[in-house]
């Protein structure tokens, strides 16, 4: 490729009309893998990804202004809202690779950090710093994380645990992740197959979303 994609060009509307489909071939493949589980209801992950592109887009509108502020800031060349952006794009990008299917119920085993690998190259495509590049890697490998120790919820103590790890170790991705997790969990199955754990998922993203101060 000769030129540089920019991260503005990209809208959900153009990847829905297919015109990155010669840009992103791997982002377009994924319309062939499909997935069921308690998340998911026979639904391709491309067609996930839009989804949560689509309620990331909501969110956006919706933040307060200590979290948009946060997300205007420039890292190198692109804002941190661009980022995510477009880090929501790729975050399943390696669920072709992984996904295994045993008694028609599906899993993708390390998608999260294999997903980091495959995006590094595809990356490379657009006019992106390495920092910014590592920064969309990072959330990728990492945006899984959430769904995992959500899985304790319930536990009296999960709320300490939760903050000691997550500003410990993730600090500097922390808001990206939680709208980033509450996007993804928004458009998912489990509000079907589980609406009491999906009521508990979504109402914590929200309190953890309101309670940051930057």
């Amino acid at each position: 490729m000769k030129f540089k994609l920019k991260i503005s060009t990209i809208t959900i509307k153009k990847l829905k009309n297919n015109k990155f489909i010669n840009a992103l071939p791997e982002l377009y493949e994924l319309k062939n893998v499909i997935e069921n589980n308690l998340w998911h209801n026979n639904d391709s992950v491309f067609d996930h990804t839009i989804a949560v592109l689509e309620k990331l887009e909501m969110l956006f509108k919706k933040t307060n202004d200590n979290i948009n502020s946060y997300l205007n800031q420039i890292v190198n060349k692109n804002t941190k809202k661009q980022l995510l952006f477009l880090g929501t794009v790729l975050h399943d990008i390696a669920k072709k690779e992984t996904i295994i299917n045993k008694n028609s119920i599906t899993t993708c085993p390390r998608h999260e950090q294999k997903g980091a690998v495959k995006a590094q190259k595809i990356l490379r495509r657009f006019n992106l710093s390495q920092k910014e590049i590592h920064y969309i890697t990072n959330l990728i490998k990492h945006h899984g994380l959430i769904h995992c120790l959500l899985d304790d919820v319930n536990n009296q103590n999960f709320q300490a645990q939760f903050n000691n790890f997550m500003k410990k170790f993730f600090k500097n991705i922390y808001p990206e992740l939680m709208l980033l997790g509450l996007a993804d969990t928004a458009v998912n199955y489990l509000k079907i197959t589980n609406p009491k754990e999906f009521q508990l998922r979504i109402k914590f993203y929200q309190r953890e979303l309101n309670k940051i101060v930057l």
